[in-house]
Formats: C-alpha cells, sequence, structure tokens
C-alpha cells in the first residue's frame, strides 16, 4: 500500500534499493493514525525482509512503538525524495534501540529538480565581503542553488563571494545553515526602499545540500510554513 502524497504520487511503483540509501541517513516516520512526526537514522536493510532504523527518542526517552503498527516512511537521497507505508515487525533496545520495519515491494518516488524554487519568507543575515558585520535580509525565495534576498542596505557587486545564514526547519529538525554564494544579480525594488540581491550558492558541504534540497520540497508539498525566526549571530 502507498502512502497517499501529492508532492510523490507523480511516481510510483520504484524499488527501496534503488535509491542507495547510506548508513546514517535521516529519515521521517509518522504512524498511519497519528500527526506526530519523528526522526530517525537508517541502519541498514536486508533485501526482501526488513528495513532497520535507530528508535526515536523524545525527551531523552525512547518512544514505544509495537509490532504491527504501520507507518509512513519519508527520506531524500538529494536527488530522490521518496516515501512508503510499511508496519513494523519489532523493536528492540538491546544492544541499541532500532526498529525492523518490513521491506517494502516498492516506494513512491519523486526526483527534486536542481531548479525547483520556492517563495520563502525567511529572516536571514548576509555578510558581505571584507565585512564582519552580518546584514539582516529576507529570503523571498529559495532553491538548493540559490536565494534571492531583500535587503535595506547593499549587500556588494555583481560576482562578489558573501556568506549566508538561515534556519531550516522541518519534522521536528533545525539545522543552521551557514553558505557561501556569489552575487549574480542587483536591483531596486519599485518603491526603492529596499534592494534585491540574487545569491548563487557554491561549494555547499554535501550534509547541507541534503538538508537544503528536503527544506525546499518540503515547503513545495506545503508541509511547512516558510517562516523562521531570525538565526542568532
Amino acid at each position: 500500500m502507498m502512502p497517499k502524497d501529492s508532492a510523490l504520487e507523480t511516481s510510483s511503483g520504484t524499488r527501496f534499493e534503488a535509491m542507495r540509501l547510506h548508513p546514517g541517513a535521516l529519515l521521517q516516520i509518522k504512524s498511519s493514525t497519528g500527526d506526530v512526526t519523528h526522526s530517525v537514522r537508517y541502519i541498514g536493510a536486508i533485501s526482501g525482509k526488513s528495513v532497520l532504523t535507530t528508535l526515536p527518542i523524545v525527551n531523552g526517552k525512547n518512544i514505544l512503538v509495537q509490532a504491527g503498527q504501520m507507518y509512513v516512511i519519508r527520506g531524500f537521497t538529494g536527488k530522490f525524495a521518496f516515501a512508503f507505508e510499511t508496519p513494523i515487525i519489532m523493536a528492540r533496545i538491546q544492544p541499541f534501540p532500532y526498529i525492523h520495519f518490513a521491506y517494502p515491494q516498492a516506494i513512491n518516488s519523486k526526483t527534486v529538480r536542481n531548479s525547483l524554487r520556492v517563495k520563502a519568507n525567511l529572516p536571514a543575515t548576509v555578510t558581505p565581503k571584507n565585512n564582519s558585520q552580518p546584514v539582516a535580509v529576507v529570503m523571498l525565495d529559495l532553491s538548493a542553488t540559490g536565494s534571492m534576498v531583500d535587503s535595506a542596505m547593499p549587500l556588494g557587486e555583481i560576482g562578489d563571494a558573501v556568506k549566508l545564514v538561515f534556519s531550516a526547519a522541518f519534522d521536528n529538525i533545525t539545522a543552521d545553515l551557514n553558505v557561501s554564494a556569489i552575487i549574480r544579480s542587483l536591483h531596486k525594488t519599485e518603491t526603492g526602499e529596499s534592494l534585491r540581491t540574487g545569491l548563487e550558492f557554491e561549494n555547499v558541504a554535501h550534509n547541507d545540500n541534503l538538508i537544503l534540497r528536503c527544506f525546499v520540497h518540503t515547503i513545495e508539498a506545503g508541509e511547512e510554513k516558510p517562516e523562521r525566526e531570525t538565526p542568532a549571530e
């Protein structure tokens, strides 16, 4: 049985092993009858038998799960967003807390494009070239490769290198990202009261890239309001 997800229903019947997950990959699990999503880590899989993940921890304690409970499992590989529904086979505390989920016959998946850009309203800071003082900005859109930001003062000239700092929060995960970027465009707003600066990300760390793509997909799917508190300096 496949979970109904408008963001993923365009592609189905993919084999789980095609995702080529590495141990430690972040997954989100949610009971088919509940509303709370928990983050877990992928441990490994026995093809045709089971998928192993860590047991979710809430307030320092392992949550209680039961064999037979149906869960929707979601993940992101950097290229594919995927989801599938499967029951718990068993959960164990020793030698460490983990869960055996039934191995899915097929999963829903979606290729996430680099060009996918979503509207946002995210507070952030940009540190201009040769300037130790960060400037407050608002991210007006976001993709895995860049962002358009609004600021009250110039951030530099086209071609300048800057640092963009913002928080990405989704599925009970919050990650503070510090991304290197190049200024690619500059223009004033119609009122002339602020400046719009187009940023292209560069040399994004692999883990940060995965977080960016998953965050963009989450906003696109309408599962998270793209509004956050200003990250601490």
